[in-house]
């Protein structure tokens, strides 16, 4: 029995696999977000002045989910975008109300720490342009003769 379950858990044993996963589920969720966003910008737009950030402020939001969840999805900048995605839903729960309980912010909660998730353990192999090096988890590192983790 414990060989069949040893065996079992090694054939399912794909760490790539589980983080492009997380990164699509993460940026689906933000991309669709994005999406209603950038069909709705004036309404997006009074949202954010009533909230005292500015219109401005939620046109950028809106393409920043947009572009960002796609980014995500597809494996580029998500070191980048998954701290700024962070950063977005840690303001957005102070914006609404701080920590008041779980269960008013339990998505944004569960989105910020995805996506710091992310942002730590980096694209993982299936992405369309991987910016960790293999060896130190430097962006942009080309594992050349200066890598320290060499």
């Amino acid at each position: 029995m414990k060989a069949s379950i040893n065996r079992l858990s090694r054939m399912t044993r794909n760490r790539n696999l589980g983080l492009f996963l997380i990164r699509l589920g993460t940026g689906l969720v933000f991309f669709m977000h994005g999406w209603m966003k950038v069909n709705s910008l004036s309404g997006v737009e009074g949202m954010f002045m009533h909230m005292g950030l500015g219109g401005p402020t939620g046109i950028f939001i809106a393409y920043l989910e947009l572009i960002g969840g796609l980014c995500l999805v597809l494996g580029i900048f998500t070191r980048i975008f998954g701290i700024a995605f962070g950063i977005e839903m840690l303001v957005a729960i102070f914006l609404t109300g701080g920590f008041n309980g779980y269960q008013q912010h339990e998505l944004e909660l569960f989105l910020m720490l995805m996506s710091l998730g992310i942002a730590l353990a980096g694209s993982g192999a299936y992405s369309l342009w991987k910016m960790e090096c293999d060896f130190c988890g430097g962006m942009l590192c080309k594992a050349d003769m200066d890598c320290p983790g060499k």
